[in-house]
């Protein structure tokens, strides 16, 4: 397993998140898009386990009792007009979205902060439960096949996968035309999707022909003297790509020191913010970047001097769903204002 790779995916949720603990042009789908029958066709999905390989589940009827355990996969089921079929969620890890925002406050909230044991799954009575791939552990969640023998539907972000180099074809998208399958409302996903490639081929035709792409590292504060740089394993990386900029950590960089981020020097840094005063607020861009400079190891930085700091929550780094698009447009702004 990629172990790097998991100290970031976990290791933010434990970590960073335990030391404390945008407006969008997406339109939102009416809340009754979700209202199917339970009879619904049976629909055969091909997703993963724990070790991610590819396991087949048929869903014979839409789930009505979904627990989902990624904040992500939350916003992004409200998004789609599900909230009737949401028995719980884990608490957001940031500001939630504002069109989905008074839905998100609405649900009930688990007991656990970030995951929920298989005990207390089993005391909800899911039909299926929406997760990160290292929450499906026999020491987490519990296993996929187990919870699959109990006639449960288990579903792992793609975006969480620690052994893959993700893009938006296999991670977003596909997650949305899973959950039209699934939920019977590919009438609703079909034309959501088409809406997103759209608005990543405006942001393309407008970089594709830059003299020269700007350099970006994507860095998170551990607050403890330690950082982690994200690679081209996590869609971030992608998501830069596609907004015209280049990705200067090739390489598994995780709790590293002041140091090795030194030995970077990127046009731009894209600051993986979290607010560790108020943990269910998102930190604004002032206030990031603000944050960022009040480092002093990383001071000497070129790309702090100048004050050329794109904020990103880390609810919108690790999102995988409603709000990569959003990302991708606010980086290709930060990256080329005279061009958006």
């Amino acid at each position: 397993m990629n172990k790097c790779k998991q100290l970031i995916a976990a290791g933010m949720l434990g970590a960073a998140l335990l030391i404390t603990a945008c407006g969008s042009k997406q339109a939102g789908v009416e809340s009754g898009a979700g209202a199917v029958q339970p009879d619904s066709k049976a629909v055969t999905i091909a997703n993963y386990d724990y070790a991610e390989n590819t396991v087949e589940y048929t869903y014979r009827k839409v789930p009505q009792r979904v627990v989902l355990t990624h904040p992500g996969a939350t916003e992004l089921l409200l998004e789609l007009g599900l909230e009737n079929h949401i028995l719980a969620t884990i608490a957001p890890y940031g500001s939630p979205v504002e069109r989905v925002a008074e839905k998100y406050a609405g649900l009930n909230i688990t007991k656990a902060q970030y995951m929920p044991s298989a005990e207390e799954l089993l005391e909800m009575q899911p039909d299926m439960i929406i997760g990160w791939v290292q929450q499906f552990s026999p020491n987490g969640m519990g296993e996929v096949q187990a919870w699959q023998e109990r006639g449960v539907g288990t579903y792992i972000l793609p975006s969480t996968l620690l052994k893959t180099r993700p893009t938006l074809e296999d991670t977003v998208y596909r997650s949305i035309a899973d959950m039209g399958r699934i939920f019977d409302i590919r009438q609703v996903t079909g034309p959501y999707v088409q809406n997103l490639k759209n608005r990543v081929d405006k942001v393309q035709q407008a970089v594709k022909d830059l003299p020269q792409k700007k350099t970006v590292i994507v860095l998170q504060d551990h607050f403890n003297g330690t950082f982690s740089l994200y690679d081209s394993q996590y869609l971030i990386s992608h998501i830069v790509e596609l907004a015209g900029g280049r990705n200067l950590c090739e390489e598994r960089t995780s709790f590293v020191s002041a140091e090795k981020v030194l030995s970077f020097d990127p046009d731009v840094i894209i600051f993986v913010s979290f607010n560790q005063q108020r943990p269910t607020e998102d930190l604004g861009d002032k206030e990031a970047v603000q944050s960022l400079q009040a480092i002093a190891e990383l001071r000497s930085m070129r790309a702090i001097q100048q004050g050329n700091i794109i904020n990103l929550p880390f609810f919108t780094v690790n999102n995988g769903g409603i709000r990569t698009i959003d990302a991708i447009e606010k980086i290709a702004a930060g990256l080329y204002p005279d061009t958006f």
